[in-house]
């Protein structure tokens, strides 16, 4: 027997973008605004792709944020047209094609301090939905019962987020996993798949769920679609979330599971029509302020963001400036200032929709109390990259060392630090890379 499976995450319904955006312009009038209404129309291109698949898939899981909000930065419900864009598509998907759905809670569209969840009202609403909220998750832990869904032949296990803080505060790291290995132990007879929200990074994708020989684990919360292990892939988000994300394919993946064989995945991808920038720009570019606005133009040129307004095609763009403090001065600021008044203002000969900058000096230890939740998945998006960058504006480093050695050093350091291990960084451990 053969199941196929469409696996689907991080669709943040409801985001938002404010800063540095053109204040004129609606996808809906009085409704949604532009770049909002980009999440809507991926969410609905999601479910209207693979309601047209051939041959059709059996289930489609969604590894969690549904929505964008509420989230730690952001205590508010998301918008109405986010929650009516949820009901109607999920709805008429069901409805149209008869595959049921499944939705796991992530830590957006999370009620942290409440036994409430807007995954609720959908499960209410929808006959072939079914939703596995973080309350459910405690009940099942407090029960010490499966938190599980059965369709057939397969049977699918689903971890919703779950703070590695409060895991840990409420001193539950040994219960949780006991009920991982007791309560979502897969039969072996039967297709299993696991459901889960969750990363490295924060502490919260525990180790036990890849001993527990799921067919297919379906990861959330990265938003980088890739392959994790033999058996686990995050589908990564639907949506250009953040400005990291401008080079990463978008989409979804389809798992065909049979018994006994590895899962065969086929990723779909999206073809977007509006361009996202995310461009780094060093010391050398920055020179005067004049001479950023400039270069800055010449560039928009090149990339065609001079012309008549599109809304379909209207860039979004972020600007890097490493290693410089020159964009943080008065005049240079005053210059972005004035420059983004003027591509941004209405009738301008600009096709861009979002400009924003920010400035990255390496002389400035990053603590991770700089960092809002919402962007800890990327702190650092390719760590050898950026610390090859930052030796490049020192000046006077003695000849005798290694710049590649050196970065090395400070790659694996970095990813100690993060999974807070007990290993040492010695000789050793720099030669398991390859060193």
């Amino acid at each position: 027997m053969v199941v196929r499976i469409a696996h689907t995450s991080d669709t943040h319904l409801g985001t938002r973008p404010r800063e540095g955006v053109r204040s004129d312009v609606w996808a809906v009038e009085m409704r949604t605004r532009l770049l909002e209404n980009d999440f809507y129309e991926r969410f609905a291109e999601v479910f209207d792709t693979i309601a047209s698949l051939d041959p059709p898939v059996d289930l489609v899981v969604h590894s969690g944020d549904l929505y964008d909000s509420p989230s730690d930065d952001n205590p508010s419900q998301p918008p109405v047209v986010a929650q009516e864009t949820a009901l109607s598509v999920l709805k008429g998907f069901t409805e149209k094609t008869g595959v049921p759905v499944l939705v796991i809670e992530g830590n957006h569209g999370l009620y942290r301090s409440l036994d409430v969840s807007l995954l609720d009202s959908l499960r209410m609403s929808i006959s072939r939905l079914n939703v596995a909220t973080h309350v459910d998750l405690k009940r099942a832990l407090n029960k010490h019962e499966p938190l599980k869904f059965s369709y057939g032949e397969l049977d699918v296990f689903c971890f919703p987020y779950m703070s590695a803080s409060i895991i840990e505060s409420s001193d539950l790291a040994a219960e949780f996993n006991d009920w991982i290995l007791t309560c979502q132990r897969p039969e072996s007879r039967r297709l299993s798949v696991a459901v889960v929200h969750g990363m490295d990074l924060d502490h919260t994708l525990h180790p036990s769920i890849f001993s527990m020989g799921y067919d297919y684990i379906a990861l959330g919360h990265d938003h980088r679609q890739h392959k994790h292990s033999e058996n686990a892939w995050y589908a990564g988000s639907t949506e250009r979330w953040r400005f990291d994300e401008s080079g990463h394919k978008k989409g979804f993946l389809v798992a065909e599971l049979a018994k006994g064989k590895p899962p065969a995945i086929s990723p779909h991808y999206f073809t977007f029509k509006r361009p996202v920038y995310n461009r780094r720009m060093t010391t050398d570019d920055v020179g005067t302020a004049d001479s950023l606005v400039e270069k800055l133009d010449a560039w928009f040129t090149e990339k065609g963001m001079k012309g008549a307004w599109d809304s379909t095609t209207a860039a979004r763009i972020r600007l890097v400036f490493r290693g410089s403090s020159n964009v943080g001065n008065l005049d240079a600021s005053d210059a972005m200032e004035s420059y983004r008044t003027k591509v941004m203002q209405p009738g301008s000969q600009y096709n861009i929709v979002q400009l924003v900058w920010t400035t990255q000096r390496p002389n400035i230890e990053p603590s991770q109390f700089a960092y809002p939740e919402m962007e800890s998945e990327y702190l650092i998006e390719n760590p050898e990259e950026d610390f090859r960058a930052y030796l490049d504006t020192l000046k006077g480093i003695d000849k005798q060392f290694d710049p590649g050695l050196l970065t090395k050093v400070a790659v694996r350091a970095l990813k100690m630090s993060v999974k807070r291990g007990e290993q040492k960084l010695t000789l050793e451990t720099l030669s398991e890379d390859g060193g």
